[in-house]
């Protein structure tokens, strides 16, 4: 945010007044901390995963707030997701209230992205900067309340110059990541946002792999190979 002031300036103030542009802040901080959370909790791919679910959310979102047509692929597409998240999900015992919490967090992270990109289009009187600017006010506002209802004992010794480093690095990829996705949710049906971040499951699966020694199970990768083929089929004409 502090970057955005210096290198991406917001030169009209006004949509700040409109119910609109904190309506995307509350649901674009909740999708950032989710996935943040469920990162930080879980296993980097088995969220991914969880998180791209958000094409199936996408399409009652965009058939109420966008009035696209439904057709029948897309609930093929949604099945399909849906039974691979199953098969991600399955334990012996398996029942909604033994989620981990880092599932929780990347399902609620993949619904609130889908809506972001619905609102995206449907809130189009908001320029990219506003929208931009609303994801990291909103990013801010849900930290702050995060950090009152879990707070967290912080070690000092961990804010050393590397650290530091590493959160200012962290600041630039996110403010030029966030500008670009705006771009992108503007031009882009709010269907076939979500499957262009497909990309980024095989980014994480092998930073995973070479950063944090994780490793995919058979049934994360069947359960995946659904999920895609459900995205896939969402967008396909």
């Amino acid at each position: 945010m502090l970057l955005s002031i210096f290198i991406y300036r917001l030169d009209d103030f006004s949509n700040l007044k409109h119910r609109n542009f904190w309506i995307y802040a509350l649901i674009g901080g909740i999708t950032n901390i989710t996935y943040v959370l469920a990162v930080i909790n879980g296993e980097l791919v088995r969220v991914m995963l969880l998180f791209f679910l958000s094409p199936v959310w996408t399409i009652p979102f965009s058939f109420l707030f966008l009035k696209e047509k439904l057709y029948l692929k897309n609930l093929l597409a949604a099945s399909l997701s849906l039974f691979g998240a199953f098969i991600v999900l399955w334990q012996e015992g398996f029942s909604i209230l033994s989620l981990n919490i880092s599932d929780v967090y990347a399902i609620i992270g993949g619904i609130g992205f889908a809506l972001t990109n619905v609102l995206a289009r449907r809130f189009n009187k908001l320029s990219i900067k506003d929208k931009s600017y609303a994801i990291w006010i909103g990013v801010i506002i849900i930290a702050l309340v995060s950090s009152i209802l879990f707070p967290i004992e912080l070690n000092s010794s961990s804010f050393d110059f590397r650290a530091i480093l590493i959160l200012i690095l962290l600041g630039f990829i996110l403010l030029f990541t966030t500008m670009a996705v705006q771009i992108g949710l503007t031009l882009v049906e709010a269907v076939r946002a979500s499957p262009i971040f497909l990309f980024e499951i095989v980014v994480v699966g092998i930073s995973g792999y070479l950063l944090a020694n994780e490793s995919l199970l058979v049934k994360d990768f069947i359960g995946g190979v659904f999920i895609i083929l459900g995205v896939l089929i969402s967008t396909r004409k």
